[in-house]
């Protein structure tokens, strides 16, 4: 799972949508403590490869101010 926070409610929505058109399933966008967040879980799947680093360059594009994930285990 992938937690995206920024001051500016479009950048997070431009992620949301293209981490939803590549298969990941959304949560609806919350503001707190004036920042929106956002978090996108890849379902169904195993970790794709090179994952890490697509998402990492869209952050870096969007200028994303913070970006966690979270590795669930079963």
């Amino acid at each position: 799972m992938h937690t995206f926070r920024s001051g500016e409610r479009e950048k997070v929505e431009i992620i949301a949508g293209l981490l939803q058109q590549a298969g990941y399933r959304i949560s609806r966008i919350r503001a707190i403590d004036c920042q929106f967040m956002v978090t996108a879980r890849l379902e169904g799947q195993t970790q794709m490869e090179g994952e890490h680093d697509r998402i990492e360059g869209i952050v870096h594009h969007f200028d994303i101010e913070e970006w966690i994930t979270n590795e669930e285990r079963d």
